[in-house]
């Protein structure tokens, strides 16, 4: 039996400064709370056949502090080449904690699965994108720091309101299940998303997963389906 403990986050940057000290220390003390995990292996949102570059950038980070805003380099994803900065929850929160705990390695389990943007446009005029986006925005315009923007993002209102709006878009039916069709994608990703983490998975592992929070509603069902996983609760909240 391996031990998951799931992070959901957002992608940086949100509305804070990043690179200032107040957030810096902000992030700190986040990491410091998901060390007392003792997690021996860090999984992240980023591609499971990118793992030489994975490990590549985060052999960059033990270069530079992380206030520092850098590229650490170039990856490609969903076929285009972008610069992979340090503002990034992937470097703030993943590289951080692995340098805490003194891992040499970083996991990515993501699956490079991009939505169907003409699918997408087809059904967007029967989706209330405007009303779910103001209901997003109510849950975490309060929110002061990061911890607390965490702690929004795992909570379980917050991760079920994000499912809910695939389960409005599968029901979009134009003739030929185009919601259906769209909704399809997302779980296959989150499939090889869950098929990733099994392969880095061994037995005895503590595996601690950062991954946007809109994953969390399936991985977790998938996780404590499981007869190899289990799913560790309470670390956030």
């Amino acid at each position: 039996m391996s031990e998951i403990i799931l992070v959901g986050t957002f992608h940086y940057p949100e509305r804070f400064d990043i690179f200032s000290d107040d957030v810096q220390n902000q992030i700190d003390m986040f990491t410091d709370r998901l060390a007392s995990f003792y997690p021996n292996k860090i999984a992240v949102e980023f591609p499971y056949i990118m793992q030489n570059e994975l490990d590549k950038l985060y052999e960059q980070s033990y270069k530079n502090t992380f206030g520092e805003n850098v590229v650490y380099g170039n990856i490609e994803r969903y076929g285009s080449v972008c610069p992979f900065k340090s503002v990034n929850e992937i470097v703030q929160i993943g590289f951080r904690l692995g340098k805490k705990l003194n891992h040499d390695k970083i996991y990515g389990i993501d699956e490079d699965i991009e939505l169907s943007d003409e699918l997408f446009e087809k059904i967007s005029p029967y989706i209330d994108m405007k009303s779910y986006s103001a209901q997003i925005q109510k849950m975490t315009e309060n929110v002061q720091d990061i911890t607390e923007l965490y702690a929004v993002h795992n909570s379980d209102e917050y991760i079920r309101f994000d499912h809910s709006i695939y389960l409005d878009i599968n029901k979009i039916n134009l003739g030929k299940y185009e919601g259906n069709q769209l909704v399809l994608q997302w779980y296959e990703r989150n499939l090889k998303i869950f098929s990733n983490l099994q392969n880095v998975c061994e037995k005895g592992d503590r595996v601690l997963v950062l991954i946007g929070s809109s994953h969390l509603k399936i991985l977790k069902e998938f996780i404590t389906s499981s007869n190899e996983l289990e799913l560790v609760e309470g670390i956030i909240n």
